[in-house]
């Protein structure tokens, strides 16, 4: 079963995103903020690190690129996927030298998302 990490600082958006993602098949894991990230792909066996990030680009203590920033210094190449309010990249301070896989604007078009997550996790 694929794993999904998902950050946000909003525990309803948490709940909005894991609930949709459990029905579609996905095995979600959640955290509060970038610094929960980093954390939490520190201390997992490498045989239990998700298969995808989802991360909300700013978040209170860690933002989730700098979340990411951190964890492609640290040699992690999990694809990631930034959430952020701002429709357009470059508002979101949505940086051009770390590998992001994909930019998703809130609202969240769930299809959409769902869409992008399947592409990235096939094997």
């Amino acid at each position: 079963m694929t794993k999904v990490l998902v950050a946000d600082d909003s525990e309803t958006i948490l709940l909005l995103i894991r609930t949709r993602l459990e029905l579609a098949g996905y095995q979600v894991e959640t955290a509060a903020d970038g610094q929960e990230v980093t954390e939490i792909m520190g201390s997992e066996d490498p045989e239990d690190l998700p298969d995808l990030l989802l991360l909300d680009a700013m978040m209170p203590r860690k933002s989730g690129i700098d979340a990411l920033r951190e964890l492609r210094a640290a040699g992690v190449e999990t694809p990631a996927l930034i959430v952020s309010a701002h429709q357009d990249p470059s508002d979101a301070d949505a940086p051009t030298d770390l590998e992001i896989s994909g930019y998703v604007t809130k609202p969240i078009d769930f299809e959409r998302l769902l869409g992008e997550i399947d592409a990235l996790t096939r094997a």
